[in-house]
């Protein structure tokens, strides 16, 4: 990402940017569609079997996943992913510790210590 900042010249503004046919970095950001398109001709090349699941949504949802997760403030996670409501970022945080904060998974790890593998 910092070759491609220092390579783009960008020193504010969106990261992710359209060029030009004459190679030029624009400032205005790339469209969703176009972020979109780029993530499954990715998820293609790296043979992801969930390509139609897969959009620039995904990461914006992950990121606040991630950031709860690295117990980053709830206010800068918002503010990050340009959420207004509190109730969309707190739903996107607990459906994404669903499975981090699971008693079936407690549960298994305390029951493997009874078992006995001869």
């Amino acid at each position: 990402m910092k070759d491609w900042v220092d390579i783009a010249g960008i020193n504010n503004g969106p990261l992710f940017r359209p060029v030009n046919r004459w190679s030029q970095v624009q400032t205005k950001p790339l469209n969703p569609g176009a972020i979109n398109d780029l993530l499954k001709n990715l998820g293609k090349a790296c043979q992801f079997d969930f390509l139609p699941d897969l959009s620039s949504h995904s990461f914006r949802r992950g990121l606040s996943t991630s950031a709860a997760r690295e117990r980053i403030d709830f206010e800068l996670i918002k503010k990050q992913g340009g959420w207004k409501s509190d109730a969309t970022v707190w739903e996107y945080i607990e459906e994404g510790q669903q499975f981090s904060d699971n008693a079936a998974l407690t549960l298994m790890e305390k029951m493997t210590q009874f078992i006995v593998i001869p």
